[in-house]
This record gives C-alpha cells, structure tokens and sequence, in this order.
C-alpha cells in the first residue's frame, strides 16, 4: 500500500514539474493546422483533432488550395454553393483532383469579393512572428536528432515530438509568409450566393493533380523517417521507444491514404464518405494520437519508465547506462 502511495506521489511530482520547452513550442503547430473557420469552439477543437489524425487533411488546404483569400475562403464551402458557367450546379465539391478554377468574368468576381473580404482577415505582425515559434523548435529538433543518430551514447532524451510534428511546417511557414485568415465561416456568411467555376486548361489540371498526388505520397512516407531516426539513435538496443513512435505512424499512414482516397471521391461535404463515418474515424485517430504524444512527452523526461511500462527489453545496455552516470 506504501509503495502504491509512493508511486503516486511520484507520478504528481512529475505532472507538476515543467514541461518540456519543446513539447510547448510544438503546440502552436497543432493549432494553426487545424484551423478553421468554424464558429464554435468544440467544432474547431473537433477539426484540429481531424488534422491530428489525419495530417492529408490538413496539407491539402495549406499545399493544394493556393495563397489567394478567395481560393481559401470557398475551400470551406458545401458543393449546393458551386455552379459552371452555365449555372448547372455541381454535385462535387471543385478542389485537389477535381479542381475547377473561378470564373474570370469580372461581375462574378467582385460579387465573389464582397463576401469574401466578410470573411477573411490579414493576421497581425504579433501573429505572424509568434507562428514562426514552433517553426524554431521542430527545425531545431530535427537537426538534434539528425545530430544523435551519429553520437555513440546519448544520455539526454531524443526529441521525438518536433520531428514528429514537423509535417506542420508548410502550414506555419504559410501562416507566418502569407497571412490570410478566414475568420468567418463561408457557410453562413455566403448565404444563398452561388460561386460560379470555370473548367482549367489541361496543364493546370494536371499540375494539380500532381501536387495532390505528391501531398500524398509525403504524407504516408515522411512520418516514417522519425521512426528510422528513432531505431538507429543511440543506445541502439534500446528499441521501444521506435516501437512507440511506429504506433502514431501506422495511424497516420493508413488514416492518410483514406485521407486521400475519399479526396478522390468527395462529395458535397469535406470528407463525408461513408456518410461521416470518415470524420469520425480521424477525430478518434486524433484523439488517440494526442494521448500518445502526452505520453511520450513524459517518457521523454523519464527514461526508466519505458523499463516500467514495457519491461527489461526496453532498457539500455548496463555498459551505457553507466557511462552516462559519469557525467
């Protein structure tokens, strides 16, 4: 019973110490690519937890949709508001592999502009300079764990969390260059306003068919190289925490390539395949996926807690662990 009391303890002692500067300097990362227009609170929680577990949501609106407020700001709206030029209503949403461009008829843009400048706004030199943040610290942590990977022991912890967080960095890199918000949500503010599209020359077809395909393939291939990273950094025998970091991958892989083929046949709502089912299944994934970061946060502080929870197969060689007890 003491022993439980103590380990108790222990545990609270740990939640109280600091955490990690790294872990806080990544968290504005989740937030600016999960952002959304959305006007309530939970709705916007639920899609930065979409994001998190599902990354090709959030690059295809930061990669493929482009830098112009008018693009960003109808990206957010339901297929009933697109029609061509005929005005025949489309019953797809005109984005990624099915990409449409907006008319160039000069009547249909400035009414198109009228609503758009309702809802997007220009974020401020604060917001912008205070975005690039998270930028330093997953920069920096890549080229940390780049560095360890060639040390012969590693006594301090590895920064996982930067290297796995650095899909973010088009969208931070987009927010602190660019600037566009949309602060409004389309779906209200456009009311019954249609948005008349026009079809794209071939090369501009293929170009963006190109690029979502490539967002695609970096989106289940590049988590991976933390998990690489992770098996060959020093002590090599200490396996689990690759073990660990495999898990969040295998999440992020198989959500993405989902990710990409309901893009390929989206319908009238973002990612409404299988009737929302799609949805939920990232807002799951995210939720489980925050979990697992929080716990690797804390293993990243207390190493003899992988030995704790996974056993003596986690544990670093006895020649290594004493080695690092001389500095």
């Amino acid at each position: 019973m003491e022993q439980e009391k103590s380990s108790i303890a222990q545990l609270i002692n740990v939640l109280l110490d600091p955490i990690p500067q790294y872990v806080t300097g990544c968290l504005p990362a989740l937030l600016i690519i999960g952002e959304s227009p959305m006007n309530s609170f939970t709705k916007k929680l639920a899609w930065m937890l979409i994001c998190l577990g599902c990354p090709f949501v959030g690059l295809i609106f930061n990669l493929n949709i482009g830098s112009e407020p008018e693009s960003r700001c109808i990206y957010w709206l339901q297929a009933d508001f697109f029609t061509d030029v005929s005005g025949k209503s489309l019953n797809y949403r005109p984005f990624g592999v099915r990409s449409l461009t907006l008319s160039k008829n000069q009547k249909h843009k400035r009414t198109l502009m009228t609503y758009v400048d309702r809802c997007t706004a220009k974020a401020s030199v604060l917001e912008r300079l205070s975005s690039l943040l998270p930028a330093y610290y997953i920069i920096v942590g890549i080229l940390a764990g780049i560095s360890m990977v060639t040390e012969s022991v590693v006594c301090d912890e590895w920064p996982f969390i930067p290297l796995l967080l650095s899909w973010t960095i088009p969208a931070i890199l987009r927010r602190g260059i660019v600037g566009n918000l949309i602060v409004k949500d389309p779906n209200v503010e456009f009311k019954l306003q249609k948005v008349v599209m026009d079809q794209p020359n071939d090369d501009d077809r293929y170009h963006k068919r190109c690029t979502v395909a490539l967002t695609a393939l970096a989106s289940i291939i590049y988590p991976w190289i933390t998990v690489i990273l992770a098996y060959y950094s020093p002590p090599i025998g200490f396996f689990c925490r690759s073990k660990f970091i495999t898990v969040i991958c295998s999440i992020w892989t198989f959500n993405n390539l989902l990710g990409f083929l309901c893009h390929c046949y989206e319908g009238k709502n973002l990612f409404d395949l299988g009737k929302g089912m799609l949805r939920v299944l990232f807002f799951i994934s995210g939720f489980i996926v925050a979990i697992l970061l929080f716990v690797l946060s804390l293993l990243a502080k207390n190493n003899e807690w992988w030995v704790g929870l996974f056993g003596d197969s986690c544990g670093a060689p006895i020649s290594e662990q004493s080695m690092c007890e001389k500095f």
